[in-house]
Protein backbone atom coordinates (compact mmCIF):
# COMPACT_ATOMS: atom_id res chain seq x y z
CA UNK A 1 0.00 0.00 0.00
CA UNK A 2 1.62 3.38 -0.98
CA UNK A 3 0.32 6.75 -1.16
CA UNK A 4 1.54 8.96 -3.72
CA UNK A 5 3.31 12.49 -2.57
CA UNK A 6 3.73 10.20 1.11
CA UNK A 7 7.73 9.52 1.58
CA UNK A 8 7.18 6.81 4.41
CA UNK A 9 7.71 3.28 3.56
CA UNK A 10 4.59 1.43 4.46
CA UNK A 11 4.89 -0.67 7.85
CA UNK A 12 5.27 -4.39 7.52
CA UNK A 13 1.42 -5.77 7.60
CA UNK A 14 0.35 -2.06 8.41
CA UNK A 15 0.75 -2.54 11.69
CA UNK A 16 2.07 0.27 13.95
CA UNK A 17 3.78 -0.56 17.62
CA UNK A 18 1.63 2.02 19.63
CA UNK A 19 4.31 3.19 22.52
CA UNK A 20 6.42 0.13 21.21
CA UNK A 21 4.40 -2.40 22.45
CA UNK A 22 2.24 -1.22 25.02
CA UNK A 23 0.24 -4.26 25.97
CA UNK A 24 3.32 -6.43 26.74
CA UNK A 25 6.18 -3.90 27.94
CA UNK A 26 5.66 -0.62 30.17
CA UNK A 27 4.50 2.31 27.40
CA UNK A 28 7.27 4.73 26.18
CA UNK A 29 10.14 3.13 27.04
CA UNK A 30 13.54 1.44 25.79
CA UNK A 31 11.78 -1.94 26.58
CA UNK A 32 8.85 -1.44 24.83
CA UNK A 33 10.82 -0.58 21.99
CA UNK A 34 13.30 -3.51 21.67
CA UNK A 35 10.81 -6.10 22.11
CA UNK A 36 8.91 -4.38 18.74
CA UNK A 37 11.69 -4.77 17.04
CA UNK A 38 12.53 -8.37 18.14
CA UNK A 39 8.68 -9.17 17.19
CA UNK A 40 9.49 -7.97 13.44
CA UNK A 41 7.20 -4.39 13.88
CA UNK A 42 9.21 -2.24 12.28
CA UNK A 43 7.21 0.73 12.96
CA UNK A 44 6.64 2.44 16.48
CA UNK A 45 4.68 5.17 17.58
CA UNK A 46 6.06 7.33 20.59
CA UNK A 47 5.39 10.63 22.60
CA UNK A 48 8.08 13.47 23.44
CA UNK A 49 7.32 16.19 25.60
CA UNK A 50 9.16 19.16 27.14
CA UNK A 51 10.31 19.54 30.49
CA UNK A 52 11.16 22.45 32.81
CA UNK A 53 14.45 22.51 31.21
CA UNK A 54 13.70 22.56 27.87
CA UNK A 55 14.66 18.87 27.27
CA UNK A 56 12.58 16.80 25.63
CA UNK A 57 11.57 13.20 27.22
CA UNK A 58 9.87 9.99 25.30
CA UNK A 59 6.52 10.21 27.96
CA UNK A 60 2.81 10.09 26.77
CA UNK A 61 0.97 11.49 29.74
CA UNK A 62 1.24 15.30 30.88
CA UNK A 63 0.87 13.55 34.76
CA UNK A 64 3.43 11.31 35.93
CA UNK A 65 1.52 9.13 38.57
CA UNK A 66 0.15 6.70 35.88
CA UNK A 67 3.51 5.04 34.91
CA UNK A 68 6.16 6.04 36.95
CA UNK A 69 6.43 6.67 40.83
CA UNK A 70 6.91 10.34 40.25
CA UNK A 71 3.83 13.05 41.27
CA UNK A 72 3.08 16.13 39.21
CA UNK A 73 3.55 17.05 35.44
CA UNK A 74 6.23 16.53 33.38
CA UNK A 75 6.66 20.43 32.76
CA UNK A 76 7.20 21.33 36.60
CA UNK A 77 10.42 18.74 36.80
CA UNK A 78 13.45 19.14 35.11
CA UNK A 79 15.43 16.69 33.47
CA UNK A 80 17.79 15.36 36.30
CA UNK A 81 15.04 14.87 38.68
CA UNK A 82 12.83 12.85 35.90
CA UNK A 83 15.71 10.53 35.28
CA UNK A 84 15.34 9.19 38.52
CA UNK A 85 12.10 7.82 38.02
CA UNK A 86 11.06 4.10 37.91
CA UNK A 87 8.80 3.98 34.90
CA UNK A 88 8.97 -0.22 34.54
CA UNK A 89 7.64 -0.88 38.33
CA UNK A 90 3.85 -0.16 37.70
CA UNK A 91 3.54 -2.40 34.81
CA UNK A 92 5.51 -5.48 36.08
CA UNK A 93 8.33 -6.60 38.39
CA UNK A 94 10.32 -7.85 35.27
CA UNK A 95 10.32 -4.37 34.21
CA UNK A 96 11.77 -2.50 37.94
CA UNK A 97 13.94 0.05 37.12
CA UNK A 98 13.06 1.11 33.45
CA UNK A 99 13.62 4.38 33.15
CA UNK A 100 12.12 7.78 31.23
CA UNK A 101 14.55 7.69 28.21
CA UNK A 102 15.70 11.49 26.78
CA UNK A 103 14.94 11.47 23.04
CA UNK A 104 18.12 12.83 22.15
CA UNK A 105 19.91 10.34 24.13
CA UNK A 106 18.32 7.38 22.92
CA UNK A 107 17.37 8.57 19.24
CA UNK A 108 20.10 6.66 17.19
CA UNK A 109 18.74 3.17 19.01
CA UNK A 110 16.12 3.22 16.88
CA UNK A 111 17.88 3.34 14.01
CA UNK A 112 19.70 0.16 15.44
CA UNK A 113 17.11 -1.17 16.08
CA UNK A 114 15.57 -1.09 12.91
CA UNK A 115 12.51 1.08 13.38
CA UNK A 116 10.99 3.41 11.76
CA UNK A 117 9.75 6.07 14.05
CA UNK A 118 6.52 8.34 14.21
CA UNK A 119 7.20 10.68 16.99
CA UNK A 120 4.39 12.90 18.01
CA UNK A 121 4.67 15.95 19.81
CA UNK A 122 2.78 16.13 23.04
CA UNK A 123 1.29 19.62 24.85
CA UNK A 124 -0.35 19.69 27.98
CA UNK A 125 -4.08 21.44 27.92
CA UNK A 126 -4.13 24.74 25.95
CA UNK A 127 -0.38 25.00 25.66
CA UNK A 128 0.86 28.55 25.25
CA UNK A 129 2.47 29.75 21.94
CA UNK A 130 6.01 30.00 23.88
CA UNK A 131 5.35 25.99 24.81
CA UNK A 132 4.37 24.98 21.41
CA UNK A 133 7.45 26.95 19.78
CA UNK A 134 10.10 25.51 22.03
CA UNK A 135 9.12 21.84 21.92
CA UNK A 136 8.81 22.41 18.12
CA UNK A 137 12.44 23.71 17.85
CA UNK A 138 14.05 21.42 20.18
CA UNK A 139 12.97 18.63 18.30
CA UNK A 140 14.16 19.70 15.26
CA UNK A 141 17.64 20.95 16.91
CA UNK A 142 17.94 17.37 17.87
CA UNK A 143 17.01 15.86 14.72
CA UNK A 144 19.31 18.58 12.40
CA UNK A 145 22.05 17.16 14.69
CA UNK A 146 21.61 13.19 15.43
CA UNK A 147 19.19 12.71 12.16
CA UNK A 148 21.62 10.67 9.43
CA UNK A 149 21.69 11.94 5.98
CA UNK A 150 21.29 8.64 4.74
CA UNK A 151 18.17 7.70 6.92
CA UNK A 152 14.33 8.80 6.04
CA UNK A 153 12.92 11.55 7.54
CA UNK A 154 10.81 10.04 10.68
CA UNK A 155 6.90 11.15 10.51
CA UNK A 156 6.28 13.89 12.76
CA UNK A 157 2.71 14.29 14.12
CA UNK A 158 0.57 16.32 16.93
CA UNK A 159 -2.67 17.65 17.40
CA UNK A 160 -1.34 20.71 17.93
CA UNK A 161 -0.91 22.15 14.14
CA UNK A 162 0.93 25.05 14.93
CA UNK A 163 3.52 22.90 16.08
CA UNK A 164 3.53 20.84 12.63
CA UNK A 165 3.94 24.28 10.82
CA UNK A 166 6.98 24.95 12.87
CA UNK A 167 8.96 21.40 12.09
CA UNK A 168 7.92 21.80 8.29
CA UNK A 169 9.33 25.18 7.86
CA UNK A 170 12.56 23.73 8.98
CA UNK A 171 12.22 20.27 7.41
CA UNK A 172 10.54 21.34 3.94
CA UNK A 173 10.15 17.82 2.86
CA UNK A 174 9.32 16.34 6.42
CA UNK A 175 6.65 13.61 6.45
CA UNK A 176 3.92 15.15 8.48
CA UNK A 177 0.74 13.71 10.32
CA UNK A 178 -2.25 15.87 11.49
CA UNK A 179 -3.67 14.16 14.71
CA UNK A 180 -8.03 14.64 15.03
CA UNK A 181 -9.81 12.72 17.06
CA UNK A 182 -12.63 13.54 14.53
CA UNK A 183 -12.52 12.87 10.66
CA UNK A 184 -13.77 14.64 8.21
CA UNK A 185 -14.67 15.28 4.72
CA UNK A 186 -13.15 19.17 5.31
CA UNK A 187 -10.08 17.61 7.39
CA UNK A 188 -9.45 15.33 4.29
CA UNK A 189 -9.83 18.05 2.28
CA UNK A 190 -7.36 20.06 3.82
CA UNK A 191 -4.62 17.49 4.13
CA UNK A 192 -4.85 16.74 0.46
CA UNK A 193 -3.65 20.19 -0.30
CA UNK A 194 -0.40 19.84 2.19
CA UNK A 195 2.23 17.64 0.45
CA UNK A 196 3.65 14.64 2.15
CA UNK A 197 0.90 14.48 5.13
CA UNK A 198 -1.41 12.09 6.52
CA UNK A 199 -4.08 12.17 8.87
CA UNK A 200 -4.16 10.19 12.16
CA UNK A 201 -7.33 9.51 13.47
CA UNK A 202 -9.55 8.02 16.39
CA UNK A 203 -10.76 4.66 14.39
CA UNK A 204 -14.45 4.98 16.02
CA UNK A 205 -14.37 8.37 13.44
CA UNK A 206 -13.83 6.65 10.42
CA UNK A 207 -16.54 5.82 8.23
CA UNK A 208 -16.57 3.50 4.74
CA UNK A 209 -17.35 6.71 3.11
CA UNK A 210 -14.52 8.89 4.68
CA UNK A 211 -12.45 6.04 3.70
CA UNK A 212 -13.16 6.05 0.32
CA UNK A 213 -13.03 10.16 -0.19
CA UNK A 214 -9.58 9.60 1.74
CA UNK A 215 -7.97 7.49 -0.92
CA UNK A 216 -9.48 9.00 -3.72
CA UNK A 217 -8.03 12.48 -2.27
CA UNK A 218 -4.43 10.16 -1.75
CA UNK A 219 -4.53 10.86 2.17
CA UNK A 220 -3.09 8.20 3.84
CA UNK A 221 -5.04 7.46 7.05
CA UNK A 222 -3.41 6.14 9.90
CA UNK A 223 -5.92 4.58 13.00
CA UNK A 224 -5.62 4.37 16.53
CA UNK A 225 -5.46 2.70 18.91
CA UNK A 226 -6.97 -0.67 17.49
CA UNK A 227 -6.92 -3.68 19.36
CA UNK A 228 -9.52 -5.69 17.99
CA UNK A 229 -9.22 -7.99 14.92
CA UNK A 230 -12.59 -7.47 13.41
CA UNK A 231 -11.73 -3.61 13.49
CA UNK A 232 -8.28 -4.32 11.89
CA UNK A 233 -9.76 -6.63 9.07
CA UNK A 234 -12.54 -4.01 8.21
CA UNK A 235 -9.61 -1.29 8.14
CA UNK A 236 -7.25 -3.25 6.16
CA UNK A 237 -9.63 -3.81 3.64
CA UNK A 238 -10.59 -0.17 3.37
CA UNK A 239 -7.12 0.44 2.17
CA UNK A 240 -5.89 2.35 5.66
CA UNK A 241 -1.82 3.37 5.38
CA UNK A 242 -1.56 1.92 8.92
CA UNK A 243 -3.14 1.08 12.57
CA UNK A 244 -1.56 1.72 15.76
CA UNK A 245 -2.08 -1.19 17.93
CA UNK A 246 -1.30 -1.84 21.39
CA UNK A 247 -0.27 -5.49 20.67
CA UNK A 248 0.24 -5.70 17.28
CA UNK A 249 1.60 -8.86 17.13
CA UNK A 250 -1.35 -10.53 17.85
CA UNK A 251 -3.18 -8.51 15.36
CA UNK A 252 -1.11 -10.18 11.95
CA UNK A 253 -3.39 -12.35 10.13
CA UNK A 254 -6.17 -10.37 10.88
Amino acid sequence: MTFRHFTPAPPLNQLIGHRGIAALAPENTMASFRLAASQNVNWVEFDVRLTKDSELVIFHDDTLERTTNGKGTVYEHNLRELLVLDAGSWFSPQFVGEKIPVFGDVLTQFFDLGLHCNIEMKFPSQPGARHIETLATKLCQILAQQWPATQPLPLVSSFEWEALAIVRQTFPHIPIGFLTAHCTQDLITDVAKTPNAALHCDYLSLTTELLAIANDAGVPILAYTVNEASVASHLFNQRVFGLFSDNPIALRGA
